[in-house]
């Protein structure tokens, strides 16, 4: 091609073609997956893709060995005979666009790990809310209004009455907590009784009594498998994890509930391991920048927890789309000339940034009483602190009775910002909220917000990570006229036990003492959305939304990480 006049040579190549089941399918030049071998990785029979101890190596689709049966398929005349051969083969009687490239139709279409994970957590819920009894039902709805879900989530919808509410990421979110929702209520009387006792007889329980037990720890295997699927990183250990987490999913599912057995995205997990080690991780061919415009549009459409949202989002796709069109200077058939209206400055400067949203805690923020007096960071990579909502005089003195050494560990503070001395005497303001813009060391910026009952992250060269929760934030002025900005915190003890049930770690919150500091910069704050906790509550005592303050025993959410 010629490229500023001059002749050139353009060498493109293809990595990988990511798509949903069927689509993936076509693009492979694979029958759909209601073919008997309709797996676009494997000939495996769709009677047996749940099925044990397949030999996978003997199964697997080979590019030179498909392409061996395309030239039979597409070398016989006769259409009966071209039909038998296709369903023989598992393969389409027409070539797909892309075989006119360089290309490994197999490898290099891997199944889309967060359209198959999300599948998959939505058929479970659909089949545990089925399986609720009246007083399951009331229970559920109880828990769910009052479990602390991370405050940077949206509310999610009732997952009961507006299943059909949920996207991709709501449920990616709903199996990081259900486990933990469904440990606090659910017992046999929490199920129907028919239900039950087929599950009873499915996995050969003694009692039905165990029915319950099964269907959290299917809930623990789902979470804590799509954790580790979306790993961005792997080691070789970490391949190992993944194949044991994928294999004991693959076996609990169908074993617990029939409408598993045989399913495509149960299926998958034979073949994800292969993937993540072909390009990486799985996270490398996932489709979720979809999802993420399905996010936008969400915010827009209104009453969504009472709709199926599908037909809304497909109507904003078309607007978007069709504004696009006539942007670029594209012309509407209807009309007999360009709409130049869409293509002046001003429309343009109108849709400058249209697809960044205002974020949530912006609004929050703006609510609350504003502080004009300026907050400096002591390093380069936060900047824009900001310290909202003034905390009320009682509260400020309950939290300053258990600060027993507060100038020292203050003055503490200041030693690790690098001061030699700091004034001691001066009034400190007390805040519930605090922002500050955060500079990572790939040079990308994020908003950063804090909340009093926030748990974070705060590295120490001796303990690695640790655990804690803000319970205060506050501001003081130094010998150099500069307010700095500080955080008060309770720590997580790890107590080495586990939980039975859910298999997450079990941490001890810090009593009232002199044992830990507490006072800190706001600087040290490693990540404030890299964990949650769920509080132990087991006893009567625990009466949502308040806790047994004197049950210090805390769950950490394994299963806990950035979704879409």
């Amino acid at each position: 091609m010629t490229v500023q006049g001059q002749d050139a040579w353009v060498i493109a190549g293809l990595g990988v073609v990511t798509a949903d089941l069927p689509q993936g399918n076509d693009l492979a030049g694979v029958m759909r997956h209601n073919a008997n071998k309709g797996c676009r990785t494997c000939k495996i029979d769709k009677g047996s893709w749940s099925a044990h101890n397949q030999d996978i190596i003997t199964t697997l689709r080979y590019h030179h060995i498909t392409d061996e049966e395309i030239s039979k398929i597409s070398h016989e005349s006769v259409v009966s005979r071209r039909d038998q051969l296709c369903t023989e083969y598992g393969l389409r009687s027409s070539s797909s666009i892309l075989d006119k490239l360089k290309w490994e139709k197999h490898l290099q279409t891997p199944q889309d790990v967060y359209h198959a994970t999300a599948g998959k957590i939505g058929r479970l819920l659909k089949l545990t809310c089925e399986l609720f009894s009246r007083e399951g039902e009331d229970d559920f709805i109880k828990i769910w209004k009052n479990f602390e879900i991370p405050k940077k989530w949206s509310r999610l919808p009732n997952p009961i009455s507006h299943y059909n509410s949920f996207m991709m990421s709501d449920l990616l979110r709903l199996a990081m907590i259900m486990p933990f929702l469904l440990n606090q209520f659910l017992k046999e009387s929490s199920l129907k009784r028919n239900e039950a006792v087929t599950i009873q007889q499915r996995i050969n329980a003694s009692r039905i009594s165990l029915v319950p037990k099964n269907i959290i720890a299917c809930w623990v295997h789902v979470a804590k498998t799509m954790r580790t699927v979306f790993n961005r990183e792997f080691t070789s250990d970490s391949y190992e994890e993944l194949q044991q987490c994928l294999e004991e999913e693959f076996s609990i599912l169908p074993k617990v509930f029939v409408s598993f057995v045989n399913l495509p995205n149960i299926h998958v997990n034979m073949h994800l391991l292969m993937h993540a080690k072909t390009f990486g991780t799985l996270t490398n061919t996932q489709v979720g920048i979809k999802e993420m415009v399905h996010h936008i549009f969400k915010g827009m459409v209104p009453k969504t927890n009472c709709k199926n949202i599908d037909l809304d989002l497909l109507k904003r796709y078309n607007t978007l789309f069709a504004i696009r069109h006539l942007a670029d200077g594209g012309i509407d058939p209807r009309f007999n000339r360009s709409c130049t209206g869409f293509t002046n400055s001003n429309f343009g400067q109108l849709f400058l940034n249209w697809y960044v949203t205002e974020d949530k805690y912006s609004i929050e923020e703006q609510a609350q009483d504003n502080d004009d007096t300026k907050v400096v960071s002591p390093v380069n990579f936060i900047s824009n602190i900001s310290l909202k909502k003034r905390m009320s005089k009682q509260e400020r003195d309950s939290l300053l009775l258990t600060l027993h050494n507060f100038k020292t560990e203050l003055f503490l503070s200041y030693v690790d910002m690098k001061f030699e001395a700091a004034l001691m005497n001066v009034s400190t303001s007390w805040y519930k909220l605090a922002s500050y813009t955060f500079e990572e060391e790939s040079g990308i910026l994020s908003k950063v917000y804090l909340h009093l009952g926030d748990f974070i992250t705060i590295y120490e060269e001796d303990h690695e990570e640790s655990y804690a929760v803000i319970k205060g934030i506050f501001r003081h002025k130094s010998n150099n006229d500069k307010y700095y900005a500080f955080i008060v915190v309770d720590w997580f003890e790890d107590t080495g036990a586990e939980h039975s049930v859910l298999k997450c770690p079990l941490y001890r919150l810090q009593a009232t003492g002199n044992k830990w500091r507490r006072i800190f910069p706001i600087t040290v704050i490693d990540n404030f959305q890299k964990v949650h906790f769920i509080h132990n509550c087991n006893s009567e005592r625990c009466q949502l939304p308040n806790h047994d303050t004197t049950n210090r025993i805390w769950i950490k959410n394994n299963f806990y990480f950035t979704a879409v």
